[in-house]
């Protein structure tokens, strides 16, 4: 019945689980297989949402990692996304 492709909504769905914990930008790249053109669209579009939020992690060696982590927000988004999909297994 669905489409074989991803829509937004599971695109934006594995994005908002894989950095619950945090997920540095190749960790998300490589789970959800996109383009990095696409998950910097898609990371602008959740950033200014309020539903990932940027943090920069200071490696002490004057280095720096940007992590993506999951908003309270996101994480009830991320609930409403599942149990929309639970409706039509």
């Amino acid at each position: 019945m669905f489409n074989k492709r991803r829509s937004e909504i599971q695109i934006i769905g594995n994005i908002l689980d894989v950095s619950k914990n945090g997920a540095k930008k190749t960790e998300i790249l490589y789970q959800n297989n996109m383009s990095f053109s696409q998950l910097q669209n898609y990371l602008s579009f959740l950033i200014e949402k309020n539903v990932i939020e940027e943090n920069i992690i200071s490696n002490g060696n004057g280095t720096s990692n940007r992590m993506y982590v999951t908003t309270t927000k996101g994480c009830n988004l991320l609930e409403d996304i599942n149990r929309l999909y639970q409706y039509f297994e």
